[in-house]
């Protein structure tokens, strides 16, 4: 008697063939500005993260990467699956393998970002050991044109110097670079500086840095992390405003996690809250650290 075997979805790194596909299921997500399919390439030549890919019947039909920000900082990102087999786990897998590579292969901290409505990541991020940091809000504001000379460019070599200031005068901010979070350190504001975008704020008594993104007005700036030691940092705020319009960008963002306090210094900057939900900060610590593997 013949006996018939069935595909099965096998979990494994991610390969250059696999592109195409991941650029096919990818194009519609997002009204079509998802960013997965144009990193891809990238992501597959990182050799300091993991890349995998969800195969079956021959095609990739979803992936996830692991990506190393700095010494100890690690991020989760890019989770798609295709759409035609949604209900299959196979983001839940995927999930499983990042954390178990992580587990075998990191340091230090993994974090995450998903939307407040993905109430089963949450779920599913919690029973692996994740705690949630907080709530994340994307707000706007309209580029100011006037003259500023409130910023000087950090340079590169200061970047040891800035990492210390913002953990001693910002504890326990994180630092946004692009949309990834990371605690602030060396590594990423040396990268910050060497793209021109740390700057040390009216005579060193604030720090900014920024990343540069765009959409379909144009491109735009948006805070990593603001730090004041002294002065008021709403009148940071708007001189970021201030140097949008410099840059020639369409609009000034800021993305980082909530609080009353930032919350009202961005509303009298003239910050407005762009996105209808939020999205939702998870970290957890590596098991050499906290003495044990992480569930599942």
């Amino acid at each position: 008697m013949t006996a018939f075997t069935f595909p099965v979805v096998t979990i494994r790194p991610a390969l250059p063939r696999d592109k195409a596909d991941v650029a096919e299921f990818t194009k519609f997500i997002w009204d079509g500005h998802d960013y997965v399919g144009e990193a891809f390439p990238e992501w597959l030549a990182d050799p300091r993260g993991i890349l995998l890919a969800a195969e079956y019947a021959g095609r990739c039909v979803g992936c996830a990467k692991v990506t190393r920000i700095a010494p100890g900082q690690w991020w989760l990102e890019g989770f798609r699956v295709d759409p035609q087999f949604q209900g299959w786990k196979i983001g839940s897998r995927l999930d499983a393998a990042c954390n178990a590579w992580w587990d075998a292969h990191g340091d230090g901290t993994l974090r995450l970002l998903t939307s407040s409505r993905r109430v089963k990541v949450h779920h599913l991020s919690e029973e692996r050991g994740f705690r949630k940091l907080g709530e994340a809000l994307y707000l706007e504001a309209e580029p100011l044109d006037e003259p500023s000379d409130a910023f000087a460019a950090m340079k590169p070599e200061e970047a040891d110097e800035a990492a210390a200031f913002c953990l001693r005068v910002a504890p326990g901010r994180l630092m946004g670079v692009g949309w990834k979070f990371a605690a602030p350190n060396p590594v990423s504001l040396r990268e910050a500086a060497e793209a021109r975008l740390a700057f040390w704020w009216r005579g060193r008594t604030g720090f900014l840095s920024a990343w540069a993104d765009d959409d379909e007005r144009g491109d735009r700036l948006t805070v990593g992390l603001e730090a004041c030691a002294g002065g008021s940092r709403v009148e940071l705020l708007r001189d970021f405003r201030r140097l949008a319009s410099a840059r020639g960008m369409v609009a000034a963002g800021w993305m980082s996690q909530a609080d009353e306090e930032s919350s009202r210094a961005l509303e009298e900057a003239g910050y407005k809250r762009d996105w209808d939900d939020s999205g939702f900060l998870y970290e957890r610590g590596h098991p050499a650290m906290t003495g044990g593997a992480a569930g599942l």
